[in-house]
């Protein structure tokens, strides 16, 4: 189970800066155009985005780029723009959110509260069991991260993780009052942010004693979570790490996996390059009921109503593309037919989630594409926004098109429970933590 510790962070002066001027999505997520928006303003001499914390999540991937952002840390703690706390605390973060536009109306309009602990948590390695992963991770941004780990000897932004809170203590330890907030913005997608610091030993004796006794997944930031590891390995090969040296913690955010706002939302899956063959219909039609369908909306709807079963995709341009594509409804025949067809490796929770089965089914079989061919992203994009996927295919050149239903959070734990992992890109947590709430320095001890 996993062990957390107050720590002494590192966090923007609220006295000094304005919060929504210096939040910033977190590194694996930010277009370049953002990053523009984020780091200027029509004033930007006098503007806060000078100190907004993309500069420390984003810097150019060159030595200078990474040792540049140690020296913007020490200017502006020096500055007192970043304070570091006097004593070592935990600290509620609050997410206030309505779904992004997917091109659908359902729920558009609902609001979601999400809290979560930010806490130093003990690292662990996957094979461990303590904290379990569920996705895996690619080399370049892992070599990325941790030369900016080396350099900056700071996390700047927390990974996001599900704790499996069966009787909802934890989540009723979230919701609790913790008096006034020490940091607040509204990021660039109208997300409010939200933060406040527990630093009364009682309370965090609270939240130690709960969490302990409960399995934890790593929800978002897996890359994060093996850099943290990759860091503390280094480390303790060049020195003897005392048990609570801060190199052997991981910046976290822990999450009910009870909070009706910890949500998974749909990756779509466009193929750039591969058409469909001729025959594919026929193909199709021995694990799958294909049906034509006249309207995007009305297709993605009968994919969300069968969430819970059979398995139905929305295939766009399998026989046209371009303006008057097409559209088809794809839906399993047999559900053990479906788990037949799938590799004889996958667990049983891992033949349940949907793009498994889509990936397994259709995109290795008939298309040719694997892990890897996912992995490398070149061959295929990924998009929540059906009207994005329907743009691609219409005008941008796409050639295929697949929209299914996301992973539950309760397959998401299942299959990490088992050991497995699941291809990059299966997941979508929204929404991602913010970077700029606090920052973890990797020297010293936590509490």
């Amino acid at each position: 189970m996993p062990e957390i510790q107050a720590f002494y962070g590192l966090r923007y002066n609220p006295s000094l800066v304005t919060g929504s001027e210096v939040i910033s999505p977190p590194y694996d997520i930010v277009k370049s155009d953002d990053l523009h928006m984020l780091r200027h303003s029509d004033s930007a001499t006098n503007s806060d985005r000078k100190y907004n914390a993309s500069i420390l999540e984003n810097p150019s991937p060159t030595p200078a780029g990474y040792e540049g952002v140690l020296t913007n840390i020490k200017k502006w703690t020096e500055a007192e723009i970043l304070i570091k706390e006097s004593v070592p605390s935990l600290y509620l973060y609050e997410q206030i959110f309505k779904l992004p536009e997917r091109g659908v109306d359902t729920d558009k309009n609902s609001k979601y509260r999400r809290r979560v602990l930010i806490a130093a948590t003990r690292l662990s390695k996957p094979e461990d069991g303590v904290i379990r992963h569920h996705e895996s991770t690619m080399a370049g941004p892992r070599e990325d991260r941790l030369k900016l780990y080396t350099a900056t000897k700071h996390a700047i932004s927390p990974i996001l993780a599900s704790v499996e809170d069966t009787n909802s203590e934890f989540l009723n330890l979230l919701n609790k009052d913790y008096g006034s907030e020490i940091f607040v913005a509204t990021d660039l997608s109208g997300v409010e942010h939200k933060l406040w610091k527990i630093s009364e030993e009682t309370q965090i004796a609270n939240f130690r004693k709960v969490v302990n006794d409960l399995p934890a997944t790593i929800a978002d930031g897996h890359h994060r979570t093996m850099t943290a590891l990759s860091y503390l390995d280094n480390a303790a090969a060049n020195r003897k790490l005392p048990s609570y040296a801060a190199e052997r913690f991981a910046l976290m955010g822990l999450a009910s996996d009870q909070d009706q706002s910890l949500l998974i939302l749909p990756t779509h899956r466009i193929l750039l390059e591969d058409s469909a063959p001729e025959d594919i219909l026929d193909r199709l039609s021995g694990l799958y009921q294909v049906t034509e369908s006249h309207s995007l909306e009305a297709a993605w709807e009968t994919v969300r109503q069968n969430a819970n079963g059979p398995v139905t995709f929305a295939a766009l341009g399998l026989t046209a593309q371009g303006k008057n594509y097409s559209i088809h409804l794809l839906t399993a025949r047999d559900s053990n037919q479906i788990r037949s067809a799938m590799p004889s490796q996958l667990g049983a929770a891992a033949r349940d989630v949907d793009i498994l089965v889509l990936t397994s089914t259709i995109l290795r079989p008939i298309f040719d594409i694997d892990g890897a061919a996912l992995a490398a992203g070149t061959k295929v994009g990924f998009e929540e926004n059906i009207h994005t996927v329907e743009d691609a295919i219409k005008n941008k050149g796409a050639k295929v098109a697949f929209l299914a239903n996301p992973a539950t959070i309760d397959q998401v734990q299942a299959v990490a429970a088992t050991g497995e992992v699941l291809p990059q890109k299966t997941t979508y947590y929204y929404p991602k933590l913010g970077t700029g709430l606090v920052f973890y320095p990797l020297t010293g001890r936590v509490n």
